[in-house]
């Protein structure tokens, strides 16, 4: 009866390793059409200039309407999943791929439709993405990224960004 437990319990984790691979090898064009919500926040310190807190943001995630608030810049947006293809190209070309997946996926939220992660704002500025472990990691503050995936697990997206 043990072994016939054991056996079971391998074969599940068997086709849940095969599963996961299915997603992986699909094409980036099984995505295209699918929608995330993405959520931006940072804080603005008195001595920065707002415009480039902005600058920063922008320089991650295409099309979101951000709103500067007290000391705050936020932005909320359904977006496509290729208003993530600056960070897509930039995590692939920095060929960080395996550190931006272990990080998203130790903040992914116990329903597995969302995950989160910092970045470095001097870096964003300039045009680079660096993820920070810590949010101490980035002098000024990071930017906090929040990805939520609508229909889909969000481990399908961690798959298309760091793939």
């Amino acid at each position: 009866m043990e072994n016939e437990e054991e056996g079971l319990l391998i074969l599940k984790r068997i086709i849940t390793y095969l599963h996961h691979d299915l997603w992986i090898y699909m094409s980036d064009n099984s995505l295209e059409s699918t929608l995330v919500d993405v959520g931006v926040e940072c804080k603005v310190y008195p001595s920065e200039d707002p415009s480039k807190v902005i600058k920063a943001v922008k320089n991650v995630i295409d099309g979101l309407e951000l709103v500067h608030e007290d000391d705050m810049v936020r932005a909320r947006a359904s977006l496509s999943i290729d208003a993530l293809s600056k960070m897509k190209r930039q995590i692939q070309s920095r060929q960080v791929m395996d550190t931006f997946r272990r990080i998203m996926l130790e903040n992914e939220s116990e329903d597995g439709y969302l995950t989160w992660l910092y970045l470095n704002k001097q870096a964003a500025y300039a045009g680079s993405i660096v993820v920070c472990e810590d949010a101490d990691e980035s002098p000024l503050g990071p930017i906090k990224v929040t990805i939520r995936s609508r229909g889909m697990k969000v481990r399908r997206v961690i798959d298309w960004l760091t793939r």
